[in-house]
């Protein structure tokens, strides 16, 4: 198993006083929330992570400048590669399994394991370090006792820190100077001998733990060195397609070296005197390179080239058969070309890396997002992949498990929450209710003749598509009607298509004038017309009261009296979000008896009416 990326939690850093836990999804995770929540600052912290990078002393936050920035990240790291890495330090210990590590880095560039990691990894005992610290606290005891009844002697007592080595050999020096001192006032010879054994103790303790600190430091030394993956970031506009490089540079230009991992551009060849091999590699370059480009651009028709004389190196995008510079093209074509190649070399090459992208196609429209898209999906197969963004067009509906929703408080500064329900926050939660939104918009498109159901809402429509997976179920066709005044329009659409139709509402006053509009207005029979209860209530109310806490709210242990949908209303959690969680994880769900009735007789009713 490769070296991957778990979680991370960054503290005191720009913005950010404590982010908590943000726990990783696979290939690509999204941070997603409004502007000046603090995502670029999430990302700025991850790349100043990585082991060429010292944390900058304008990181600190402003309100708290004596606090010190720590970025601590998780990672999974194979058997293998740990028994590579504990051979290269000669440690004889060890494990002999997969394991998470934590490794912490303290500004400026101070990198530590912490306390679990290190017992698990072995390098640490922990029967050897409590009994460790019994010692110094019972010999600390005995000290103390010996200073108080001289009060002649220092009370410098020893403290280990067992993060800091450097304070630890600085407290043995000061410890050492105190005993010296401290011995010629001590008259009384049993005294003098418990001063002795304690002084030992403490000593030999603090010796211990350097020597645990010292293989920790090796061990993080040669993760970093070889195995931890570069975190490379990749700002919109600050790296800027270059029109042309000249020929001296082309082994040293960064993009030049970027070319020759995504393509077949050989430097060697370009510079050399034989014009036969320059024609047909210029040749071979440009079909590679739009062969591949075409996948992850299709707005237009055109073409990236290449070309070169005896002074400089040129790039060209080609339209409608006329070669413009790429500075000439608009901003979002340019950040796009300049994306393409950066994240193609990156996932290319032979060394692990975390890409970080701050608002991926941000001057780009919604055709060209999804094309973003698709050059993510295909480079996260090779590389871990975290960007931010506030755009919908770069939330998949289908994929809402992706998304952590970054916030900021004046209290807590910029936080990030895993579980996207658990956010109030509505212009947090936009970006994703809209991607919701733009799925629902192409329902009705799928539809049979025979057994079409249109529902009220969208929190109706994802509660009942999760129902018809885990009854296995898929003869009921739900339709998402757009709101209780739009059922009959989606209704006669779908009628005039030659289909059958029922209508289903939560049973409330929306039901009542629902139905009464649909008769009067729209001929429909109040036979063709339901409610998802028997009694007043909304779609949550079919979910026992235990069921709800524990599927749908993920929160079993909570307490309350009202009924389901009482409690999402007070509470101003989101239905539509809550729904479409149930269903995106309804495959792994068992529901209790009470609720599986509920459904069984709501899904057996409208069986029944198809069949009349």
């Amino acid at each position: 198993m490769p070296v991957k990326l778990h979680k991370f939690r960054i503290k005191n850093y720009k913005s950010i006083i404590d982010s908590g836990d943000c726990y990783l999804n696979g290939d690509i995770t999204i941070l997603a929330g409004k502007n000046e929540s603090g995502k670029t600052s999430i990302l700025e912290a991850l790349a100043d992570f990585d082991f060429q990078n010292d944390i900058d002393e304008t990181a600190t936050p402003i309100q708290f400048p004596e606090e010190i920035p720590e970025i601590s990240i998780t990672f999974k790291v194979g058997k293998k590669t740990l028994g590579e890495i504990f051979k290269a330090i000669e440690f004889s210990k060890g494990v002999k399994t997969d394991v998470e590590i934590e490794i912490h880095k303290l500004a400026p560039s101070v990198y530590g394991l912490s306390h679990p990691s290190a017992f698990t990894l072995g390098i640490r005992d922990k029967e050897v370090i409590e009994s460790l610290n019994k010692g110094i606290t019972a010999s600390h005891k005995i000290l103390k006792k010996i200073v108080d009844k001289y009060p002649s002697l220092t009370a410098e007592l020893f403290d280990l820190d067992l993060d800091n080595p450097n304070i630890i050999w600085s407290k043995i020096k000061k410890f050492d100077e105190e005993t010296s001192i401290n011995i010629a006032h001590i008259t009384d010879d049993k005294d003098k001998a418990k001063y002795h054994e304690a002084v030992k103790v403490i000593r030999e303790g603090a010796q211990e733990f350097l020597s645990f600190r010292e293989v920790e430091e090796k061990f993080v030394k040669e993760f970093n060195e070889k195995w931890c993956p570069n975190f490379i970031l990749f700002k919109s506009f600050e790296d800027v397609f270059p029109n042309k490089v000249p020929m001296a540079e082309l082994d040293s230009n960064e993009w030049i070296k970027d070319l020759s991992l995504v393509s077949d551009l050989d430097v060697e060849t370009v510079k050399s005197t034989a014009d036969r091999d320059k024609h047909k590699h210029k040749k071979d370059i440009n079909i590679t390179l739009n062969k591949d480009y075409e996948k992850f651009w299709t707005q237009d028709i055109s073409k990236l080239s290449i070309d070169w004389d005896s002074a400089h190196l040129f790039f060209w995008i080609e339209e409608d058969g006329y070669p413009y510079e790429p500075s000439l093209r608009s901003k979002g074509r340019q950040w796009h070309l300049a994306f393409y190649i950066k994240v193609s070399a990156r996932s290319t090459e032979d060394i692990p890396n975390v890409i970080l992208i701050d608002e991926p196609g941000l001057f780009l429209h919604a055709q060209a997002l999804k094309d973003i898209l698709g050059k993510l999906e295909s480079s996260s197969k090779d590389a871990q992949i975290i960007f931010s963004t506030h755009s919908p067009y770069l939330l998949e509906a289908d994929k809402l498990s992706r998304i952590r929703l970054i916030h900021r408080t004046k209290k807590e500064g910029t936080r990030v929450e895993n579980k996207i329900h658990a956010l109030a926050d509505k212009e947090t939660l936009t970006p994703i209710l809209t991607a919701i939104g733009l799925e629902l918009s192409s329902g009705i498109t799928h539809v049979d003749k025979a057994h079409n159901i249109v529902v009220e809402g969208p929190s109706d429509l994802y509660y009942l598509e999760g129902f018809k997976k885990i009854l296995k179920r898929p003869n009921l066709n739900f339709v998402f009607g757009g709101g209780s005044g739009n059922m009959p329009f989606v209704g006669t659409i779908l009628h005039d298509w030659g289909c059958k139709v029922v209508y289903l509402y939560d049973n409330d006053k929306g039901k009542r004038d629902g139905e009464k509009n649909l008769k009067n207005n729209w001929l429909v029979s109040s036979d063709l017309v339901m409610s998802v209860i028997g009694s007043e209530g909304s779609i949550e109310d079919i979910f026992s009261s235990s069921d709800f806490k524990d599927l749908v709210l993920n929160k079993p242990s909570i307490s309350y009296k009202e009924k389901n949908s009482e409690y999402v209303k007070k509470n101003s959690l989101d239905k539509v979000l809550l729904a479409k969680l149930f269903c995106d994880s309804s495959s792994k769900i068992k529901l209790s008896p009470d609720t599986e009735k509920n459904v069984i007789e709501l899904f057996g009713k409208l069986e029944e009416k198809f069949k009349q």
